[in-house]
């Protein structure tokens, strides 16, 4: 399923607000930042911007990245291009689209590096009761969110149900032999989608890379998912924002310091499908317990915890469960996720479990003890 920018540094939200206004005058609408100094002040500072998985990305080196804006944009490029090498469903010649293109029940090869992927996913999966499920594939074609493009009119009850009897963790299987993996369907039509965490996984990636050079500071942005590290380049704490749901531009609904933690938010405000027929919008996010898209009013969850890609496959899952079960979740796994949901009046309404709230706190905080 497609995700798009949830989750925005602030740096972020001012260039989006600066291309939807005028050039003039944005200096001046940056946030203010926390008066903790966390690193020396950089007089050097390399930056990029791009498109990458059909979305946004932005990087931020304080110090400056060895080799400068060409090299990191070359390194960028290439770990962009290994992780859509893995999972993309989109890309003909990618791992899992070719998985899902391989009409038999026999084993299909795969890389050990989408094998490991696949086994974080699964876990990932069965800790929010596979709210989050990586065969949701064919359910996300059939409501036209998927390679297949778009549909004019939603699908019947017959095909949801025809389409769910081959969606579910114990319709394929994973395994390993020696130095090779494979996986195996057990129904032909099974299909994978992995792109609820092709952006934290590239995040993920992205800063081990720059852990490898010794860098000690940097923001990694890959649309909704986030990591950062050190401080910005005024020295100061990384602050990120929570879009606002309601807003039509980038606008920040909750500032966050993530203090050196992964942060990523899924929403379903974004993308939606339209059925002509009855004027009807359906959400993006798909509940494989119903094979329809969500209907509740939970329309963004945050999680941080030490991986990107892992925050990025949870936050998914507890979008699908709803604001009072993902706080739950988060407060009975000791995990710090925030939710957004839209009362009976159309305002919104932030509930979050104990553990983000250190995080909201924007000030050095030696105490606080990070998610597991």
């Amino acid at each position: 399923m497609t995700k798009f920018k949830k989750v925005l540094s602030l740096s972020a939200v001012v260039a989006a607000a600066c291309m939807t206004l005028s050039l003039s005058g944005c200096k001046d609408q940056e946030p203010d930042r926390p008066a903790d100094q966390v690193t020396e002040k950089s007089t050097s500072v390399t930056k990029i911007d791009g498109k990458t998985f059909g979305t946004f990305y932005y990087i931020t080196v304080p110090g400056g990245y060895p080799g400068g804006e060409e090299t990191l944009r070359n390194d960028a490029e290439f770990i962009f291009k290994k992780v859509s090498d893995a999972i993309s469903s989109f890309d003909k010649e990618a791992e899992i689209a070719r998985f899902n293109a391989f009409d038999s029940t026999e084993d299909f090869v795969i890389s050990g590096y989408l094998a490991g992927i696949m086994e974080e996913v699964i876990r990932q999966s069965r800790l929010v009761d596979q709210a989050m499920d990586p065969t949701v594939g064919p359910l996300v074609n059939l409501w036209g969110f998927g390679p297949q493009g778009d549909i004019k009119k939603s699908p019947t009850d017959e095909q949801i149900k025809t389409t769910r009897s081959y969606v579910g963790l114990d319709k394929f299987e994973l395994r390993r032999a020696g130095n090779t993996a494979y996986l195996r369907k057990h129904d032909p039509r099974v299909a994978l989608d992995l792109s609820t965490i092709g952006e934290g996984l590239a995040a993920d990636e992205l800063a081990a890379l720059m852990d490898e050079k010794g860098l000690t500071s940097y923001m990694i942005a890959v649309a909704g998912a986030i990591r950062s590290k050190g401080g910005n380049p005024d020295g100061k704490l990384w602050r990120v924002g929570i879009e606002d749901p309601l807003s039509q531009g980038a606008r920040v609904y909750q500032v966050v310091c993530p203090h050196d933690m992964a942060i990523s938010t899924a929403g379903s405000y974004r993308n939606f499908f339209l059925d002509e027929e009855t004027n009807k919008f359906y959400s993006h996010v798909i509940n494989t317990n119903t094979g329809k898209p969500i209907d509740h009013r939970t329309v963004s969850v945050s999680v941080l915890g030490r991986s990107a890609m892992v925050t990025d496959a949870l936050d998914t899952g507890l979008l699908v469960l709803g604001a009072k079960a993902a706080v739950e979740w988060g407060n009975k796994n000791d995990m710090p996720v925030y939710a957004i949901e839209i009362d009976e009046n159309g305002k919104q309404l932030a509930t979050y479990s104990r553990t983000f709230e250190p995080y909201l706190k924007c000030v050095v905080n030696n105490n606080i003890t990070p998610a597991k």
